[in-house]
This record gives structure tokens, C-alpha cells and sequence, in this order.
């Protein structure tokens, strides 16, 4: 897989399954086997460009006191796409975003996500219970008689010399046609202070593999690094988070 470094060029980082948080540094110098591969991009708009050929860059500087990905280049700039896949091995999702939908659906689809949020386990940390939801993000797209949301839900605490966030990371269906909230399949809640806690962000929805199972790959932004990780629907209503890279945080 390879990972948009994000400055809007057709450079990449390449990420490698078999790396772990011990042997990440081994990894560095490396020079991925890519060279002449040909790799579909994504973005949360869908396939953003196909059969893009990739070339293997130097190591990046090994000496420095953080880890880092070996790098690659993409033959020509691609703009709004996040990862890339060897071509043939996936297929897209369009995500719909609740910021570009009718005021009217975009506000019950915040209230059936809200309510959703509702319905999960109380958190272990007692500062944000009782405090209203708020969607910070949400997109949504259609399996066959399923409607899907992926939404970051937060709640604040807004005290000047200690403002504090809880995030919900939220994957949730319903039937097509019905209204309410969803059921949720997935969750993960981070807490803590609003200029360090980990945030999760959706890259893309895929259908992965000969079985086209569709997963979120997604990016969880710490304080000074991130991973990223796959999010599959194992079954109806049923979501599994399946993998995590190793860290990185150059």
C-alpha cells in the first residue's frame, strides 16, 4: 500500500504489512520492491486515478531520532487521493460527506448519528458524561440494502487552561429507507486533552480482495506520529478492525 504524503505532489510513502513498532527502524533503508508496479489511487471520492505507475526513491536519512516509511514516486500528480493499491486488488466506494448534502438530510443525518453515539457504552472517563454530541465528520454510501455512516463524533469541555475532548469513532448501518438511528458495528473512543488526544481519519472505503469485502482505511493521528488501518465488515451489522501499521513519526 502506498500513503499520499498529503503536499499535493506525486510523492508517497510505502507501507510495508510485515513492519512492526520493534522493527520499523529496519525498514527504513530499504528499497521497496515497487519499482514498475502499477497502483489504483483513492480518496473518499473514490478511484482518484488507475494504473499509475510507482518508482522506489533513496532511503530516507536512517540517522535521524524518529521512524519514517521508505518513499516512492507516482509518474505524474494526482490530486484528493490518500492511498494507493497494486491495480486489480481493489475496488472504490464514492462516500457522500454530510457537509455536501441538502441542509435538510444533512441535519437528520447529524441527529440519527447523535443518537446513535447515544446508545454506546458510557465511557470511562466521567468529564464529558452527560455533555451534548456533536458530529465533527460523517460519510455515508450504500451495501446493497444497507446504509452505511462513518462519523467522528465529540464531545468538549471547553475550560481555558484545559480544554478536553472525547472522540467517537463510529461506523454504523440501517436498513435503506427506514429513518432513526443506526445500529452501531464499530467503535473507538479516545479522551484526553484537545491538543493530544488520537484522532482517527477516513482515508477511503474499499472493497478489498477477491471477496470484495468492504473496509475503512483509516489514519490515527497522535500527538507526534500516526498508523493506519483497515476496518473490515466481517458480517451484517458486523464491523472488525483487522489491522494497524507500525508507527511512524517523521
Amino acid at each position: 500500500m502506498i500513503l499520499s504524503i498529503g503536499n499535493g505532489g506525486n510523492t508517497s510513502w510505502v507501507l510495508l504489512p510485515e513492519a512492526t513498532d520493534s522493527t520499523i527502524a529496519s525498514f527504513e533503508a530499504i528499497n521497496p520492491p515497487i519499482t514498475g508496479l502499477n497502483f489504483d489511487l483513492f480518496g473518499r471520492g473514490g478511484r482518484a486515478a488507475a494504473s499509475v505507475r510507482a518508482y522506489a526513491l533513496p532511503p530516507v536519512d536512517s540517522s535521524a531520532d524518529c521512524y519514517a516509511w521508505p518513499r516512492a514516486r507516482i509518474d505524474k500528480p494526482v490530486d484528493n487521493w490518500r492511498v494507493g493499491f497494486v491495480s486489480g486488488r481493489t475496488a472504490s466506494i464514492r462516500l457522500d460527506s454530510i457537509e455536501v448534502r441538502p441542509s435538510r438530510d444533512s441535519a437528520a443525518l447529524a441527529v440519527a448519528v447523535v443518537q446513535t453515539a447515544a446508545t454506546l457504552p458510557v465511557g470511562t472517563d466521567p468529564t464529558f458524561r452527560g455533555l451534548p454530541f456533536r458530529v465533527r465528520s460523517a460519510y455515508s454510501f450504500r451495501l446493497d440494502s444497507v446504509d452505511v455512516v462513518i462519523a467522528d463524533v465529540i464531545r468538549t469541555v471547553n475550560e481555558e487552561a484545559n480544554p478536553r475532548v472525547e472522540h467517537i469513532f463510529l461506523i454504523a448501518e440501517r436498513a435503506t429507507g427506514s429513518t432513526g438511528k443506526y445500529t452501531a458495528g464499530y467503535y473507538s473512543r479516545t479522551a484526553g486533552s484537545e491538543d493530544s488526544v488520537p484522532v482517527t481519519d477516513l482515508l477511503a472505503v474499499l472493497e478489498i480482495g477477491p471477496t470484495r469485502r468492504p473496509a475503512a482505511v483509516v489514519s490515527i493521528e497522535y500527538e507526534d506520529g500516526n498508523t493506519v488501518g483497515f476496518v473490515e465488515r466481517t458480517g451484517a451489522g458486523q464491523w472488525t478492525a483487522t489491522w494497524k501499521s507500525a508507527y511512524t513519526d517523521c
